[in-house]
């Protein structure tokens, strides 16, 4: 085992260890990166668009990730498993599924507000692993989280972030279609899940 693959197994367990349902060293080549992504934050409108420094406009472009993104070698996907409130749980009914009811504006309000704990979470999980990579001498490496960043309860776009070493953009922020990439690295998502979301994170390292 080379001295990456050693590093990058250690990283997954760290990730397990500091609250992540599982963790997967993947070669760069799998993330799919789509203009498309950035699109729908913007139609149908997204509330966070332009309102969040961890979001779109303020992101690079996909364009400008994928350049970025091919100067790295190495990543590792990151998963956190949530269980559904019962409050959220009863929103879904029939034959519902959860990209549906993403669209609604009401139950995604719901969703961040009762799963708002697990966002950070998964925050706490990326700028750990992204630390303890710059400290094994990866000095390059930065990771993303999911939807828009939950530090603060209202993000003031016109000041400094103030959670600077927590706060991250999420893959989709940056143009990563996020399914494709799951389905290459072979951890693909049930969206018809009824008792779960999965949150999903990445960290580049190089």
């Amino acid at each position: 085992m080379s001295g990456v693959e050693k590093d990058l197994e250690e990283l997954s367990k760290l990730a397990v260890t500091l609250g992540a349902s599982r963790a997967k060293p993947v070669p760069v080549g799998v993330i799919v990166v789509d203009e498309r992504v950035q699109l729908k934050c913007r139609y149908p409108p997204c509330p966070f668009y332009g309102r969040n420094r961890m979001c779109p406009p303020f992101t690079p472009t996909a364009e400008e990730f994928r350049k970025y993104l091919a100067m790295y070698r190495h990543a590792l996907i990151v998963q956190l498993d949530v269980p559904l409130t019962e409050d959220i749980k009863s929103r879904i009914r029939g034959d519902v599924k959860l990209e549906e009811l993403f669209l609604d504006g009401d139950f995604s309000s719901v969703l961040r507000r009762e799963g708002r704990q697990a966002w950070k979470l998964l925050n706490h999980v990326i700028s750990g692993i992204e630390r303890e990579s710059f400290r094994r001498g990866y000095r390059f490496a930065v990771g993303f989280a999911a939807g828009s960043c939950p530090l603060c309860d209202e993000c003031d776009v016109s000041a400094p972030c103030k959670h600077p070493l927590e706060a991250r953009p999420s893959m989709e922020a940056m143009g990563i279609d996020v399914q494709r990439t799951l389905e290459k690295a072979g951890l693909g998502i049930e969206w018809g899940a009824r008792d779960t979301v999965t949150l999903t994170g990445l960290v580049l390292i190089d």
